[in-house]
């Protein structure tokens, strides 16, 4: 899987955790914190992963910052799967299992070799099977940043 296709897919695990935002606010004090708190391990840990990105699309070579990336977008999966387990009796088993096939999708050996090997930069365009456009584009660091940012929004919506 291209590098550029992780970065969406964990976009993507930040929209869906975001949206159930309103089933979070139903869990008992204890796990609303409890995820809150991941949720802003995440957040942090996506910020060093995009600043990483950046120096590797800056000096590709760059191999500090190729462990750095490594290092936080591994931790990203263990992080989901903690909170995962926190929601497995709270949550409809469609919903677990959908998160639970998104994880297992982001593969870390593979991200490992695409971290290492991809050479465009990140600024392929995003395109449907059929080759046609399927939004804005947007870099790896910006598909990074905007998970962050929905990873700060449930922490602060689960202690609101």
């Amino acid at each position: 899987m291209p590098f550029s296709i992780y970065t969406v897919k964990v976009l993507a695990i930040a929209e869906i955790l975001h949206r159930w935002i309103g089933v979070l606010n139903g869990l008992d004090r204890s796990n609303r914190e409890r995820i809150a708190d991941f949720a802003e391990m995440i957040a942090a840990t996506l910020a060093r992963a995009a600043a990483a990105i950046a120096a590797i699309e800056v000096a590709p070579d760059d191999g500090q910052a190729r462990a750095v990336a490594l290092t936080e977008l591994g931790r990203i999966t263990g992080y989901v799967e903690t909170i995962v387990a926190v929601l497995e009796h709270h949550l409809d088993g469609r919903k677990i299992a959908g998160i639970k096939r998104r994880l297992e999708s982001l593969g870390a050996a593979r991200l490992a070799h695409d971290v290492a090997t991809e050479a465009d930069g990140g600024r392929a365009e995003n395109r449907s099977k059929a080759g046609h456009r399927t939004g804005p584009r947007l870099s790896r660091t910006a598909r990074l940043r905007t998970a962050e940012g929905y990873f700060r929004a449930l922490a602060d919506g689960l202690r609101a």
